[in-house]
């Protein structure tokens, strides 16, 4: 039984595994690497994953969902043709595709794989993909960060086995930034900083809005159908830009264009410059580096790639980025290495990945000025190497006071409730005059990401510990063996019918979108193919597959 890297991704997923010594990514049914994260419920209840749910994401919003990961660790709930899933049950069914997809290429059963994650996900955000990998029914005892999985192929096909690398991972959904040292054999990640809110799908909106008043139209009062059409639009225009300098938004509902160059898209996005600035020069501070210190820039994710992103960070850093491995694929790698390296492959040599702490862990401690918003006091630094243990030092505020309520809290933010609550532990301490109580409290976090809590109070020689799980965002281990029970219930679309149900789903959508001539021949071709399948004829249905494909190609201009 083989073990698989999986990059699970807020666009695009891929999976990918170890073969003596190479990485060979795995391919879809439709013979592609990469399987776009989106998930749309069929009106028969099938559930398509990937490029199909990407086309329905027009023609059938109300039944469709991406960008999922974005949610992760949250309370989110998405409705998808009247039924609801969070965030990790919409990631479990890409998980799961992406399982069926290896086993069908290497003829073995899979039950075990290797996630990878940015390396600023939160302890939510971690458990929640381990959940997902769960209720895909794979064994995911290691996550592996995003920067790490990254240098560890770079430095794979570049053939340096030491250097420090900045690691630029810019994804459809996510911004990752991070220091590496790659030494004697050990990938140290020396800083982390990130935005789980920027990436590659901002851009598509700025376009979208910037059409919008190009041509007097409110883009928020869209419907859910023009809103997702225009964004595709918008995505396809910022894709040709990845290869020439000039791209026309033509928007056939309504008969309007504009033209868009890399200049303009420049300025436009000024916003998302400023946002990536910040986790750029964070990053550097607290790894206490200069640009000078860095050896390489190493791009990761789709939006990487883009000219006016190379040639910010190139006018930012003054250092050029480079491409070392395909941006798309170079984290999947890495996973797939790190999958090797766990399932003890004579091939690969054995690596020590070292990991940090993304966020700061603290406690509440009393604002006597505004009594209902605690302050936050750092335990646990950010960029702190794992495992770890250190303690606090605290006391009481009020004469012969009999108790506290410790909160535990992650983040960054200088009051508490502007961070992640992971829990309270409430104890007795011996009554005292106000500052007289010693108390400790100190903070053990492993490498897996569980944070064990021990307060003390010197007075009375009481022990209290805790495990931190941030219980209400957990499905027990009964609720998660009901749910993956139920989760089974939902078919994906068999191998044999992908490539039929994606043109027909690619007709569905250009037929949305599309108007006059071009539109009736759109339902032309959807009425022959039709017919077509009704026959039974293999090599007729090959055909009719053909034309189809080849129309839609000439209509999108691809």
């Amino acid at each position: 039984m083989a073990i698989i890297g999986i990059d699970l991704g807020t666009t695009n997923s891929l999976a990918c595994v170890c073969q003596g010594q190479k990485t060979v990514l795995i391919p879809n049914a439709l013979g592609q690497t990469l399987t776009p994260s989106a998930v749309s419920v069929g009106e028969d209840g099938t559930i398509h994953v990937g490029a199909i749910a990407r086309e329905r994401l027009v023609s059938h919003p109300e039944a469709s969902a991406a960008s999922f990961k974005r949610y992760m660790g949250t309370d989110k709930v998405f409705t998808l043709a009247g039924q609801h899933f969070t965030p990790q049950e919409l990631s479990s069914f890409v998980l799961r595709q992406l399982k069926e997809d290896a086993e069908r290429f290497l003829g073995e059963t899979v039950t075990e794989a290797v996630i990878s994650v940015p390396a600023y996900f939160n302890d939510n955000q971690r458990y929640a993909t381990k959940e997902a990998g769960a209720l895909a029914g794979l064994c995911v005892e290691r996550l592996v960060n995003e920067p790490s999985a990254a240098a560890l192929a770079s430095s794979r096909i570049s053939g340096e086995e030491e250097g420090c690398y900045l690691v630029f991972d810019f994804g459809g959904g996510t911004l990752d930034i991070s220091i590496v040292d790659y030494f004697d054999n050990v990938i140290e990640i020396v800083a982390v900083s990130g935005d789980n809110r920027l990436g590659g799908n901002d851009f598509d909106e700025i376009i979208a809005r910037s059409f919008c008043q190009h041509h007097k139209m409110d883009y928020d009062k869209l419907d859910p159908k023009a809103q997702a059409s225009l964004l595709l639009l918008a995505e396809n225009c910022k894709k040709e830009l990845t290869f020439q300098n000039q791209s026309e938004l033509f928007w056939e509902a309504g008969d309007k264009r504009m033209i868009l160059t890399s200049f303009l898209l420049a300025g436009l996005c000024q916003s998302i410059f400023e946002r990536i600035s910040q986790v750029l020069t964070r990053v550097l501070q607290d790894s206490e580096r200069t640009v000078d210190d860095i050896d390489e820039i190493v791009l990761a994710g789709g939006s990487s790639k883009m000219p006016v992103v190379a040639f910010y960070l190139q006018s930012f850093l003054k250092k050029s980025p480079r491409a070392i491995g395909p941006p798309d694929e170079v984290i999947a790698m890495g996973a797939g290495i790190y999958a090797g390296i766990k399932e003890r492959k004579q091939d690969i040599r054995d690596l020590v990945l070292t990991d940090i702490c993304p966020f700061t862990l603290g406690v509440n401690v009393v604002n006597l000025t505004e009594t209902d918003n605690p302050i936050m006091s750092p335990v646990i630094e950010r960029n702190s190497i794992l495992p770890c243990c250190k303690t606090g030092y605290y006391t009481n505020v009020y004469d012969n006071q009999s108790h506290i309520a410790v909160g535990i809290f992650q983040g960054e933010a200088y009051y508490c409730n502007d961070n992640l609550k992971l829990g309270t532990i409430n104890m007795e301490i011996f009554p005292l005059p106000a500052g007289q109580a010693q108390i400790q409290i100190c903070f053990s976090y492993d490498i897996n990401g569980i944070l064990e809590v021990e307060i003390s109070d010197q007075q009375m020689h009481r022990l209290k510990k805790k495990v931190l799980t941030s219980e209400n965002l957990r499905l027990s281990e009964e609720e998660l063996e009901q749910r993956l029970n139920e989760l089974r219930s939902y078919k994906l679309m068999p191998p044999g019918g992908i490539r039929t149900t994606l043109v027909l789903a690619r007709g569905e959508r250009l037929f949305s979108q599309l108007l006059g001539d071009r539109r009736r021949q759109v339902s032309l071709a959807m009425e022959q193919l039709r017919q077509t399948l009704s026959s039974q004829n293999d090599q007729k249905i090959s055909n009719s597959l053909r034309a189809a494909e080849k129309l839609f190609d000439l209509l999108e201009g691809l």
